[in-house]
């Protein structure tokens, strides 16, 4: 017969109970945070000085939205999440970011006695802040989990626009505390772009997804549909662009790619002049009106044209921008167009059409390379996700270099001469003096290059790694040969696309036949040959937690000798063997209480044989020699998320990268 159980056990149990969760929620919200704190320093055993010193800022990052106020503020929304807020067009100051990371999809701004900012937060709605960012309130109801397309304003923020992918269009006449819908007469909800007027009584124009545009009295609400001749049937409407000094012009673009002309308020349309061929799409638009009114298109591959008579031709006006997607576009005032692009903004002086970059303060791109130049121990090149930086003194000032690279999302750099620059999805260039740059073997490396491997014994030969295998490429004869036998499946069609993403090369130190790569979720390769066959390094590792007992997610190597190498993983640490042997993880001292080191990025070695590691979430880590425990060096660096670890000319001075910083560290 069981026993009855005592309600003073109950209770025991209870609060023991709820004692564990408090004790875990105080972990986590005080002993991580302090634990993360006490992880920036340095563990006894590291030599004495060694402190990580930040270098000259990098400006740049994924600008997704813009607007400027009736006094003249720019505003800049970020991918990221930030928000960012300039005065006087040059330079920026950071407002806030979404707590959750999410990027800013649409951004307004009101002016008078008090600014209201409106933000529209992907997959978080519509939010609102009347204290120059500082806090944040959710604005309106039934709509936050639906898409925000764009948001618009008039009369100085006394009227509200919001349109979104689902629900239609709303408007709020108190500053964004209440919204109602406004969808009377519109035969679909699948709003795209909002564009406000005021000449001939205040209306608002709507484009949609799959219905062309419609029109709305701003007093009724009422919606009409915009004169549909000369418009595609079931147009998808992408931007909207119009100005006040005719007020009866409106452009539309469709579908991302042709531009409609209407004047007559939109009662009849008319097809634009097409833009030059491999443009790409275009991705914002807007009107200037000095020294005349032109009508502005940019492009994603970073092109902008302007027109005064859409319906005969474009002009080019970026050639500072080339390479970089053009997410939007600003009129700041009558002469001064503002570009938000895939790394930074840019301003331009219409009369001109000179671009200037004034990512000044906004510090969010993501650095992917640090390269000191063998030859000039003061310059160091930097490849980040936002275009290529240089520094002539040592790191304290950095200015942008190769901006005519189709792409600017740098993947890999290699100094000298020639220099080289592997991008993604636009392949591998060249420079003989780091000023002109070309392309190299454009058809058959047209994707992704990942790693660059100079050959040691053929002078001008380098064996890429791109998202398409191994090629050996010949820079004098501009050709590359596919070397990626072993690598790609038997019997696939040498005309067939096969994606095979290899992410690091490196070669033995005492045979240069002897190469190995890192290939994205297939593990370690190596080749005997030169790359000519590839076989598989089988890796093995114990069972976690149900998964196969294999390391193929790998981001790093080393290569100290024939003898020892060094494989840096994602969260089964650092491995070290030889192909054929059996391969022992040495991850004594990565993780601590608290911290997790995440994924190895880097693994570098330095003059006195020293080794080094980079990772994701714990910092920076030293082998010393004959030592077989890992000691952290953080000391100086403000976060511990690691990007990318280098050895510099002087084999005593590394360079990390980490949140958008450079850093220099000396070690005695």
């Amino acid at each position: 017969m069981d026993m009855p159980v005592s309600k003073w056990k109950l209770w025991a149990d209870v609060i023991i109970g709820w004692l564990l969760i408090a004790a875990v929620v105080v972990f986590i919200k005080v002993a991580i945070p302090r634990l993360q704190k006490r992880a920036l320093s340095n563990d006894p055993g590291v030599p004495a000085g060694v402190q990580w010193r930040m270098l000259g800022n990098i400006w740049g990052g994924d600008v997704s939205a813009l607007t400027s106020s009736a006094d003249g503020r720019l505003y800049a929304g970020m991918a990221s999440g930030a928000i960012y807020r300039s005065l006087d067009g040059m330079s920026w100051k950071l407002l806030s970011r979404t707590k959750s990371g999410q990027g800013v999809m649409a951004l307004t701004a009101t002016s008078g006695p008090m600014t209201v900012i409106v933000r529209a937060v992907e997959r978080e709605g519509l939010q609102v802040s009347d204290d120059d960012g500082q806090t944040w309130r959710q604005s309106g109801r039934g709509f936050g989990d639906d898409t925000v397309t764009a948001l618009g304003q008039a009369g100085g923020g006394a009227l509200l626009y919001m349109a979104t992918a689902n629900h239609g269009v709303y408007v709020s006449r108190d500053i964004g505390r209440h919204w109602r819908s406004v969808n009377t007469g519109l035969p679909t909800l699948s709003i795209s772009c909002l564009l406000a007027t005021t000449a001939g009584g205040d209306r608002l124009f709507a484009g949609t997804y799959d219905q062309g545009v419609f029109v709305a009295d701003t007093a009724t609400f009422t919606w009409k549909a915009c004169g549909r001749d000369g418009l595609p049937q079931a147009a998808s409407v992408t931007a909207l662009a119009w100005d006040a000094s005719r007020p009866d012009t409106i452009a539309a673009v469709i579908s991302h790619t042709n531009v409609y002309i209407s004047t007559g308020g939109g009662a009849t349309w008319t097809s634009a002049a097409e833009l030059p061929q491999g443009s790409g799409d275009v991705s914002a638009m807007s009107v200037i009106v000095r020294p005349s009114w032109q009508l502005v298109v940019g492009t994603s591959s970073g092109s902008v044209y302007a027109a005064a008579d859409p319906l005969k031709g474009w002009q080019v006006a970026s050639p500072a921008m080339r390479g970089f997607a053009v997410r939007t576009l600003c009129r700041w005032n009558e002469k001064t167009l503002i570009a938000g692009t895939s790394s930074g903004v840019f301003r331009a002086d219409t009369t001109a059409w000179r671009w200037t970059d004034i990512s000044t303060g906004i510090q969010e791109t993501e650095i992917t390379c640090v390269v000191p130049d063998l030859t000039i121990p003061s310059r160091l090149y930097v490849g980040t996700t936002g275009g290529m930086y240089v520094s002539h003194d040592g790191g304290t000032t950095w200015g942008r270099t190769a901006t005519e690279l189709d792409s600017q999302d740098i993947a890999v750099i290699r100094a000298g001469t020639p220099m080289l620059a592997g991008t993604l999805r636009k392949g591998l260039w060249m420079s003989a003096d780091g000023m002109r740059w070309r392309r190299v073997a454009a058809k058959e490396l047209s994707d992704d290059v990942l790693a660059l491997l100079p050959s040691t014994s053929e002078p001008g030969i380098v064996l890429a790694g791109t998202s398409l295998g191994v090629w050996r490429v010949d820079l004098a004869k501009g050709m590359a040969t596919d070397r990626s036998l072993g690598l790609k499946p038997r019997g696939s069609a040498p005309q067939q696309v096969i994606y095979v993403e290899v992410t690091a090369l490196a070669t033995d130190p005492a045979d240069g036949q002897h190469v190995l790569a890192i290939v994205s979720s297939d593990g370690l390769w190596e080749s005997t040959n030169g790359g000519l066959l590839w076989k598989d390094v089988q890796l093995t590792d114990r069972v976690m937690l149900g998964s196969s007992a294999d390391l193929s997610w790998l981001y790093s190597m080393l290569v100290e000798s024939s003898s020892r190498m060094y494989v840096g993983s994602l969260a089964r640490g650092i491995w070290t063997g030889t192909p054929g042997s059996t391969w022992t993880p040495v991850n004594k001292g990565l993780s601590r209480i608290g911290i997790y080191y995440g994924s190895v990025q880097a693994l570098v070695e330095d003059g006195m044989g020293r080794l080094f590691a980079g990772t994701s979430s714990g910092g920076v880590f030293v082998l010393l020699p004959s030592e077989t425990r890992w000691l952290r060096m953080n000391q100086g660096l403000s976060s511990l998320g690691g990007q990318t670890l280098t050895v510099g000319t002087d084999p005593r001075v590394l360079y990390c990268a980490m949140d958008s910083m450079v850093y220099q560290c000396r070690i005695p």
